[in-house]
């Protein structure tokens, strides 16, 4: 008599509910935006020449300090903690589509969707708005690394080494190659920013697509943020912080640490203080990108420190926290918006308040546009809407596939070749 043979049939969830979200990371990504506003501001002011990272050069003594602080703080430090909790979020869908009965195989594919749609994202944000996108950097990299969050904590411990080791030294020849061979990458890209003309503008993005997102990639250790955030997503650091505070303190401290004091030499060169040579001013802008990943880790285990404050005083996070955590929950509606804004605002094709500021009036309208889009995403909040970006990647990540409810958190892992499930949270 013949067997029956039963076939499962991959499980998938569609994603967190919003009783499931933990609020570190989200208040963390809220946070980030206004540093991203921070770093992308500076790019449209065209009063004067650009220097370091697209900073005006020049400026009166406010303006120098804003620069000082800009690089010092926030450039190549928002780049980090996006891949970090962009990472740390890619991981929370594996292992609670695990834990729901998916296949490490269709989580996957998941990934590999969402890279792909990210992608697809980028480019019309690249080209359409803003051409300095990194949305599709971090798709390109979901794309051809994500295989490894679905691997055991070996094969993803052995990535960080390797693609940390790598991105280091890529981002420092890049970095030299850029100051000394004064390539004409970063002025193509600015040159689209301050285009009078729009639809020229447009033309030109389109052939800078491709080496702008490698250059990212190749420029800043992007791969190594991301799988540092899956890393401490499989440890839950954000997720449950009281019981980590040790870490997250050591990370806030040393990571903060080493950014500021490898941000400082090129901050003087911004600011006009120290006129270093092509060679100088390379080699430093590499210093600055490598430590910025220290940088953008000790942003978010900050923020995981804040959360295990609150936990052990027996508080809820207050309004500022709650509406921190209302654009972390939006964040791509939050990002590509905030973009939108700031190109409405400053660009010549629009309003055009870029030629008639520096580097204070910079910072003052990126501040203006991060309030602007809380205070959008703290009314969908009330709603009960999502980002409606959010909604649609949802959307096409998930499209109308089965659903199950969100499983108990897992002892061990469900096989020697995942990562553990214990991350429902």
């Amino acid at each position: 008599m013949a067997t029956r043979r039963t076939v499962h049939t991959p499980v998938r969830r569609r994603g967190v509910t919003a009783a499931e979200r933990s609020p570190a990371p989200d208040i963390a990504r809220g946070f980030m935006l206004l540093l991203i506003a921070l770093a992308h501001a500076p790019m449209y002011v065209t009063g004067s020449d650009p220097g370091p990272v697209t900073h005006p050069q020049g400026g009166d003594a406010l303006d120098r300090t804003i620069t000082f602080l800009g690089l010092d703080l926030v450039d190549n430090r928002a780049y980090p903690m996006f891949a970090a909790l962009f990472g740390y979020g890619m991981a929370m869908l594996v292992m609670r589509q695990q834990a729901a009965g998916t296949s490490a195989k269709a989580s996957g594919r998941l990934l590999r969707r969402r890279g792909l749609f990210l992608v697809l994202f980028g480019f019309v944000h690249f080209v359409l708005i803003f051409p300095a996108d990194i949305l599709a950097p971090y798709g390109v990299a979901a794309l051809l690394f994500g295989w490894l969050l679905t691997r055991g904590d070996g094969a993803l411990r052995r990535g960080i080494v390797i693609s940390a080791a790598v991105g280091a030294v890529t981002a420092v020849l890049l970095s030299v190659a850029v100051a000394v061979e004064q390539t004409e990458d970063a002025a193509a890209v600015r040159g689209t920013v301050w285009a009078d003309d729009y639809v020229a503008a447009l033309g030109e993005r389109l052939a800078q697509v491709p080496f702008a997102s490698l250059h990212i990639l190749l420029g800043w250790p992007i791969p190594a943020a991301i799988l540092v955030g899956a890393w401490a997503a499989r440890k839950r650091y954000l997720d449950d912080p009281v019981a980590h505070r040790a870490l997250l303190r050591r990370v806030a401290v040393w990571g903060g640490t080493a950014s500021v004091l490898g941000g400082v030499p090129l901050a003087l060169v911004g600011a006009g203080t120290w006129r270093a040579d092509d060679l100088a001013t390379g080699l430093v802008t590499g210093l600055h990108v490598v430590t910025g990943f220290g940088g953008g880790l000790a942003y978010a285990a900050l923020f995981g420190l804040l959360v295990a404050r609150l936990r052990d005083r027996g508080l809820e996070p207050g309004p500022v926290s709650r509406a921190l955590a209302a654009v972390g929950r939006r964040s791509l509606t939050s990002y590509l918006l905030q973009s939108a804004l700031l190109a409405l605002v400053l660009a010549r094709v629009a309003f055009g308040l870029g030629d008639h500021i520096h580097a204070t009036g910079a910072a003052a309208v990126a501040v203006a546009v991060w309030l602007t889009v809380v205070a959008v995403a703290v009314a969908l909040e009330r709603a009960g809407r999502q980002g409606p970006l959010d909604a649609l990647m949802r959307r096409l990540v998930y499209g109308r596939g089965r659903t199950a409810p969100p499983a108990a958190p897992a002892a061990e892992p469900v096989s020697r070749s995942a990562p553990g499930t214990g991350a429902a949270s």
